[in-house]
């Protein structure tokens, strides 16, 4: 077993890694000419916050079972042992208030405040208006957190009112129940996310790799005989006012609209030709590897429903229901995940290494569903996800939706690989 040590310098260089992970996947889907660096610094830090919360559980899982051996004794003090659940369970604690924090203020400030930008607007106008505004999730969040302080597990059942609210008031643990209630409604919004944004991305984003783009000279041919098109549109209504009469309304919007059209079929025009250089090139090397890709994270899509459904039959035949939410103490379906993760807690960081690559691909999974289905409230679209052309409102809701889905994967993790969350690599010795 590897020193504890080793785990929190593993997770210190996991954290850079992260950050630079997602500087870059901001910077790679904003719009340059609209960037803004508070939305920038938003997005960057929740999906941070978020990525880093997932990724110190197998730290989590090598501190306890570094202070036990084979047979089961500790190898230090219970205080030490005391010590280090204290120091763990407040670094999760404060993950998750940053977490809160960053979506009930940072994200919708950031958004309002984006949205008050106009030419006569002043950095004061707009302070105040997104804080105007983002009251109201302020209100939402305080809520929540009283609801949480009596929302408690068995409490008591006669009316004995001093004794209910003695129980309420309980000072020991009514933050964390608080904090813990407002995740949970933050997990249950996350599972809205897993049906539609992931469910999708999770056979999208390997089909995309097997397809894969439309050749650029088809491309460039369609929108050439576009611009053609468009532009003998424009022609064919001018020409009804060749003798100097004046042009309608609606024959101008058309005009207008069809001018739109053709600076779009343009610009699209250089940038294809432009493509044709540099990584474009790289990028038609790579495309068998592509293909291969596509075969391998189909495979792994499927392997990990079939892990998801197992799971699940675990705990509907195994649990006692609703009573305990479904917790399975003693799991008697073999999962997958679970054995391999379980067998390779002793080894870390192999542990890290599998359970990273199933977080990185539920998070592209779910990045690949956003970006074709758009981000969308019911049947209405607000923004598209486009490389160096994403608005930085659509990218504060894309992090917001990618946070829900992070937050649900954590509860997931539990239910994928039940041994390896409770007991790491340890057993039970009869």
């Amino acid at each position: 077993m590897l020193p504890v040590a080793v785990g929190w310098v593993a997770l210190a260089v996991v954290v850079v890694v992260i950050i630079l992970f997602c500087y870059g996947i901001v910077k790679y889907y904003s719009d340059r000419h609209e960037s803004e660096a508070l939305p920038t610094v938003v997005t960057v830090l929740t999906l941070s916050l978020t990525l880093i919360a997932l990724f110190i559980i197998p730290v989590d899982i090598l501190s306890v079972s570094a202070t036990k051996d084979k047979e089961g004794n500790f190898l230090g003090s219970i205080g030490d042992l005391e010590n280090l659940g204290t120091n763990i369970r407040t670094l999760y604690y404060v993950l998750y208030g940053l977490i809160m924090g960053a979506s009930f203020l940072l994200i919708p400030f950031s958004y309002f405040y984006y949205e008050e930008f106009d030419e006569d607007s002043t950095v004061r106008s707009r302070f105040i208006a997104g804080l105007k505004y983002t009251s109201f999730l302020v209100v939402i969040l305080v809520v929540l957190f009283v609801v949480g302080i009596f929302v408690k597990p068995g409490a008591p059942t006669e009316v004995d009112y001093k004794l209910w609210v003695s129980y309420v008031l309980d000072k020991q643990d009514g933050g964390e129940r608080s904090i813990s209630f407002v995740i949970a409604c933050m997990t249950l919004l996350g599972y809205l996310v897993w049906v539609t944004y992931t469910a999708y991305g999770l056979s999208a984003f390997p089909i995309g790799l097997l397809r894969g783009k439309r050749h650029v000279t088809e491309e460039a041919s369609d929108i050439v005989s576009d611009l053609e098109s468009t532009r003998e549109k424009q022609r064919e209504i001018n020409s009804r006012y060749l003798t100097g009469k004046r042009i309608t309304e609606a024959d101008q919007r058309k005009v207008d609209l069809l001018k739109r059209h053709e600076r779009t079929l343009s610009k699209r025009n250089t940038q294809l030709q432009n493509s044709q250089k540099g990584l474009a090139r790289l990028a038609a090397v790579c495309k068998p590897f592509a293909l291969l890709f596509g075969i391998l994270f189909s495979l792994v899509s499927l392997f990990l429903i079939v892990c998801f459904l197992l799971s699940l039959i675990d705990k509907i035949a195994g649990s006692c229901g609703t009573a305990c939410g479904f917790v399975i103490s003693h799991p008697q379906l073999k999962n997958p995940i679970d054995l391999v993760l379980a067998f390779l807690e002793p080894y870390f960081p192999l542990d890290y290494i599998i359970l990273g690559a199933i977080i990185f691909f539920i998070f592209f999974a779910t990045l690949s569903g956003i970006i074709r289905i758009g981000i969308r409230f019911l049947w209405v679209h607000m923004f598209s996800i486009r490389a160096q052309k994403s608005p930085p409102q659509g990218l504060l809701l894309m992090t917001m939706l990618l946070m829900f889905a992070l937050l649900t994967l954590n509860m997931q993790i539990v239910n994928l690989a039940p041994r390896y969350t409770m007991y790491g690599s340890q057993v039970y010795i009869n």
